[in-house]
């Protein structure tokens, strides 16, 4: 049996190849949606790598168990390790947190004196996996921006449905507040964010927080956001990406917050998009990709959060589909995308209170990978 070093290095020699091959490969031809083209590397994974004989991993939701599914994308983030060149730390999150809340801690080798803590919640969809789906993606964010990360791990649906998966995000970020410093920020500041459904926790706890009049993060930071578990347009939205597709989407919401869990999904509560009132939130990077079910909610939430006076910007990474945050150990647009991520958030994070007064509300640009103030 091949040895999972063995196969990561195979992998990146593999996509090291020029694109026009990889595309060969692949079938031949680019995968086109909405006018956007798939990245080269990542048509290659999904096409080729992940459906050889061997491999026979699609990560996808359909006619599987969860238990199959969970293990997929497991084996996937283990497979693909860190990135290279990179410098950090992790280790577990002490075991004291109130409900038991665990997770890991990432703490790069050399962090910004006034780095915040980042309380980041993972990927999975509150559904098929916990901190390690993330691990990838925040390590090198943690490296890039030279600022600790805390993710904690939060009960999974449908074992757990909402609002379990809220409540333990509430108490995690209670008790980060709490030891800031300890998990590694010498500012003692904290700021939040999360990648679709654990995107979603971020900002209905940025919102519930500012209604419950208790300190609100220094920033927030949405990747690829789920922020209506009822938005209509997934039930027509092209289908078939990879790693994460409308159907899956259906799927994991049905199982976070569906007919089981007896939630309107209307509801603020659990879809923080049909919130009234939107006012007071720190300032925020919000993250869309080219390709992706969820771009249209994530532009949507970014303009209200503008019209709202607060601090945004706003990226979009036209060639990577939803879910592309998995991938950032072996995939280069992957990893520029996440560099070009954490230089935006340390430039929000230079940001004075007096800058933000004097910036008006602009509209968003909807030109790949632009900056909106």
């Amino acid at each position: 049996m091949t040895s999972p070093f063995l196969r990561l290095w195979l992998l990146r020699q593999i996509l090291s190849l020029p694109r026009a091959v990889l595309r060969f490969f692949s079938g031949g031809g680019v995968v086109y949606v909405g006018g956007r083209t798939l990245d080269a590397q990542i048509q290659f994974l999904w096409r080729t790598w992940f459906t050889s004989a061997k491999q026979d991993v699609t990560l996808s939701l359909s006619g599987k168990s969860l238990e199959i599914v969970r293990e997929e994308w497991q084996q996937t983030a283990s497979l693909m390790g860190l990135p290279r060149g990179i410098k950090v730390r992790i280790e577990p999150a002490a075991g004291d947190a109130p409900g038991g809340i665990g997770g890991i801690v990432i703490k790069p080798a050399a962090i910004a004196p006034d780095a915040p803590l980042l309380v980041f919640f993972h990927q999975g969809v509150g559904v098929i996996g916990g901190p390690d789906l993330s691990r990838a993606f925040c390590a090198l964010f943690a490296h890039e921006a030279r600022c600790p990360v805390f993710l904690p791990d939060y009960r999974l649906a449908p074992t757990y449905r909402f609002p379990a998966a809220y409540d333990d995000a509430r108490i995690a970020w209670d008790w980060a507040q709490a030891n800031a410093v300890r998990l590694g920020a010498r500012s003692g500041e904290v700021a939040i964010g999360g990648v679709t459904l654990g995107a979603n926790l971020a900002a209905r706890l940025c919102l519930d927080l500012k209604r419950d009049f208790k300190p609100l993060p220094v920033a927030q930071l949405l990747v690829t956001p789920l922020l209506d578990l009822g938005d209509p347009h997934l039930k027509t939205a092209s289908d078939g990406l990879w790693p994460l597709c409308a159907s899956d989407l259906d799927i994991m919401i049905a199982h976070y917050a569906g007919a089981g869990a007896g939630a309107d999904l209307s509801d603020p509560r659990v879809s923080p998009a049909h919130e009234k009132l939107i006012i007071g939130q720190p300032r925020t990077l919000v993250v869309a990709a080219g390709l992706d079910p969820l771009a249209p909610q994530a532009e949507a939430f970014a303009r209200r959060l503008i019209e709202a006076r607060t601090k945004v910007v706003y990226r979009r990474y036209d060639n990577l589909p939803l879910g592309f945050d998995l991938l950032a150990s072996v995939v280069d647009e992957v990893r520029t995308a996440t560099r070009d991520m954490a230089r935006n958030w340390l430039d929000l994070l230079r940001l004075t209170r007096a800058e933000d007064a004097q910036v008006p509300a602009q509209a968003l640009d909807h030109g790949p990978g632009e900056n909106v103030a």
